[in-house]
C-alpha cells in the first residue's frame, strides 16, 4: 500500500528561532531517499518551531507510517486533518488514517481475528469519508471496497477455524467415549476370566479406532517454522491404543487394560465438560452478574457506525505513487479541483453511496 503524495513546500511567516522550512526540506530530503527515522525527526523538530503547520503534520505522518508506527501515524494525520483547509487535504488525512487502519488489521490477522475484522471495517468507515470530501478519489473508493473484502474473508477465515474447531471436539469427545467403552469391555473380560471371540472382537474394535485416529490427522507430529517439531493432540493416545490392540491380540489382558487406560488419560478433556470452579471466582461472578439492556438509541448507534457492505472483487489495497511533486504540481492541483468545484452545480453533487 502506499501513501498520498508528500507536500514539498512550506511558508512560514515571521521568523523564529528554529527554520522550520528548512527543517521541512530537511524531512523531505530524509524521506526521499528512504531515511524515514531521520525523516521524522526533522518533522518533529519543525513541529515544535511551526506547531500549526498542517503540512508538516501530514509528512511526519507518511514518515511514521513508512517506519511502520501506525498508531501514531494515524494519531498525526488525524491531526493534520484538524488543521487543513482546503477538504482535498483533508480527504488525503482521511484516506492516510484508513490506510493505517488496514496496515494494523494485518497485524492482528493471525492472533486476533476479530480485532482485524473491527479495524478493516472502521477502515471502510474513513474511505467513506476521505470520499465525502472529495468524491472524485477513486483511490479511496478502490480501497474502501478492497477493505471491506479483507473483512469478508477474515470472517470466512474465522467461520470455518470454528467449524474445524468443532469437528475436533466432535472428535475428542468420541474417543474418549469409545476409550471409557473398551475398559469397561476389558476389565469385564478379565473378571470373568474370558478371552476367546470377545476379546477378538474388542481387538477389532481397538484397531478400527487406531486407524481413526491416524486418519484425524491429529496423531502425527506438528513441524514449525523453526524446524522443531512439536507432537500432535492426540499422537500419545494413539500410541497406547495401538499398544493395547496388539496386547489384545497376545493376549495380554492386564497390560491391554492399562494400555486402555493410559490412552484415556493421554486423550485431552471432554470439550462439553464444564470447567470447575473455585469458590472465589463464583463469588466473583455473583458480584459482575448484572443483565445489561441495550438503548433503542445506542442499538441504532452501532448499526449506523458499522461500515460493514458488499464489495467487489479486488485484488490489492491502492495507494499513490511516491513523493515527487513540486510546488508548481501543487498549485496546478488546487487550481484543477477548484475549477471542478465551479463546474459542479448544486444539484449534481456526486455522492458516495453507503451501504449501511
Amino acid at each position: 500500500m502506499k501513501l498520498p503524495l508528500l507536500f514539498c513546500s512550506l511558508l512560514v511567516a515571521g521568523t523564529v528561532q528554529a527554520n522550520p522550512a528548512k527543517l521541512f526540506q530537511q524531512g523531505n530530503k530524509a524521506y526521499a531517499d528512504g531515511r524515514f527515522d531521520e525523516a521524522v525527526m526533522a518533522y518533529q523538530e519543525a513541529i515544535a518551531a511551526a506547531p500549526e503547520s498542517a503540512e508538516i503534520y501530514y509528512n511526519l505522518g507518511n514518515a511514521q507510517y513508512r517506519v511502520e508506527n501506525f498508531g501514531e501515524a494515524q494519531a498525526t494525520f488525524e491531526y493534520a486533518a484538524s488543521l487543513a483547509t482546503t477538504e482535498a487535504r483533508r480527504s488525503q488525512c482521511w484516506y492516510n488514517m484508513a490506510n493505517c487502519m488496514v496496515k494494523t488489521a494485518e497485524t492482528f490477522r493471525e492472533r486476533e481475528p476479530q480485532a482485524a475484522v473491527h479495524y478493516c471495517r472502521q477502515a471502510a468507515w474513513l474511505y467513506r469519508t476521505a470520499l465525502e470530501y472529495n468524491a472524485d478519489f477513486s483511490d479511496a473508493a478502490y480501497n474502501l471496497e478492497m477493505s471491506q473484502r479483507i473483512a469478508a474473508t477474515i470472517v470466512e477465515e474465522i467461520r470455518e477455524q470454528e467449524e474445524k474447531k468443532q469437528q475436533e471436539n466432535e472428535l475428542i469427545k468420541y474417543i474418549r467415549e469409545k476409550l471409557e467403552e473398551f475398559i469397561e469391555r476389558q476389565t469385564q473380560l478379565i473378571q470373568i476370566q474370558v478371552a476367546g471371540e470377545p476379546q477378538r472382537l474388542l481387538e477389532q474394535d481397538t484397531r478400527a479406532l487406531v486407524t481413526v485416529l491416524e486418519e484425524s490427522g491429529l496423531a502425527a507430529d506438528i513441524e514449525l517454522p523453526d524446524g522443531s517439531v512439536l507432537p500432535g493432540p492426540l499422537k500419545e493416545t494413539h500410541e497406547h491404543t495401538l499398544k493395547a490392540a496388539l496386547a489384545m491380540a497376545i493376549p495380554d489382558q492386564p497390560k491391554a487394560l492399562r494400555e486402555l487406560v493410559a490412552a484415556l488419560g493421554a486423550a485431552p478433556e471432554d470439550p462439553d465438560q464444564p470447567a470447575e470452579e473455585s469458590d472465589e471466582e463464583s463469588e466473583d461472578d455473583d458480584d459482575s452478574d448484572m443483565d445489561y439492556e441495550e438503548s433503542d438509541e445506542e442499538s441504532e448507534m452501532y448499526e449506523e457506525a458499522d461500515p460493514f457492505g458488499d464489495f467487489s472483487e479486488y485484488e490489492e489495497i491502492r495507494g499513490v505513487p511516491p513523493p515527487n511533486q513540486t510546488e508548481m504540481d501543487i498549485l496546478a492541483e488546487e487550481i484543477q479541483n477548484q475549477e471542478r468545484r465551479k463546474k459542479k452545480k448544486s444539484g449534481e453533487y456526486k455522492s458516495v453511496e453507503k451501504d449501511w
